[in-house]
């Protein structure tokens, strides 16, 4: 029984301790989210013109134009996203990794992780899923203000309101699989690709703080380059609906990717891609801080002067 009850505590600690971490690392970096994802949307299938070149310029636009909060757009939705995302997947690896008998030295030991991280990652993702559906259709609003599909998207509660009129709870679930597959893949390649780049850094760094930030950020880059066309088709996915001026143009993953390449040209998958990376590392870092320092906060380990 007692056991029991520390495992239970260990994951309850684990999900909360995460989704407070990802909340104020999502605080941080969803300006460069709502740059990513304006600069995803631009130009789709030739359908919309292009309004930003580059990060950059898109950064200052969006400031000149919508001010301090016309960067947070869609906060609060990935508040709820990211909390809930987050909290599921770093609450619940550790007990995976043990269900699937993962130990240091044992055989499989990376395979079992590896599976632990993106069955943790895919879960997490699905269940955050509708809250990035609407962060991605608030983000949105403003650069299609003429679109009638925005027409009342005022809030996070409006816009929810507004979908299950429009769409049911089904139109909650667009882009769910995708955004599973997205989670799952940038999971795995993180676990897989960490160590070998240190081990590659260590040839040329000696091991310390710098050997570890560029290590994260080479790793960083490939799970970028590995993640982006995903993240492309499930912000697409997010964003098309009944009452949409574009219409209902994918069907799913590899239909959107298909005719994407086909319109725009490979490079369209990697749309975004710098603003991606940006966020990446330091949206990680903060999280992974903030969510050690709130495990020792509920354990009792932290004291606090």
């Amino acid at each position: 029984m007692s056991a029991n009850n520390n495992k239970n505590n260990k994951a309850a600690i684990g999900f909360i301790s995460g989704s407070l971490a990802s909340i104020c690392a999502t605080t941080v970096t969803n300006p460069i989210e709502l740059v990513k994802t304006r600069l995803q949307l631009q130009g789709e299938l030739q359908l919309s013109q292009r309004i930003y070149n580059g990060v950059w310029d898109a950064f200052k636009q969006i400031y000149k134009t919508e001010g301090i909060r016309g960067l947070q757009s869609g906060l609060i939705p990935a508040y709820f996203s990211q909390a809930t995302m987050q909290g599921i997947r770093l609450g619940s690896f550790d007990l995976i990794s043990s269900a699937l008998g993962a130990k240091p030295n044992q055989d499989y030991f990376f395979l079992k992780n590896l599976l632990a991280g993106a069955t943790a990652g895919a879960v997490g993702a699905a269940a955050g899923s509708p809250f990035d559906l609407i962060k991605v259709r608030m983000q949105a609003a403003n650069m299609y203000k003429n679109d009638p599909q925005f027409v009342g998207y005022s809030s996070f509660f409006a816009a929810f309101k507004q979908i299950i009129q429009k769409e049911g709870f089904k139109g909650l679930t667009r882009g769910m699989l995708t955004s599973a597959q997205r989670t799952a893949v940038g999971s795995a390649i993180q676990l897989s690709t960490y160590g070998s780049c240190k081990n590659l850094v260590l040839n040329f760094v000696d091991d310390g703080i710098y050997a570890y930030i560029i290590s994260s950020m080479v790793a960083g880059f490939i799970v970028t380059f590995g993640m982006n066309p995903f993240d492309v088709a499930r912000t697409r996915l997010y964003f098309q609906g009944k009452g949409n001026s574009h219409g209902e143009i994918y069907k799913g993953l590899m239909d959107c990717v298909y005719k994407t390449v086909k319109k725009e040209g490979f490079g369209a998958v990697y749309k975004g891609f710098w603003a991606h990376y940006i966020r990446l590392g330091p949206h990680t870092i903060l999280t992974l801080v903030f969510w050690e320092q709130f495990k020792k906060l509920f354990s009792g380990e932290l004291k606090i002067k």
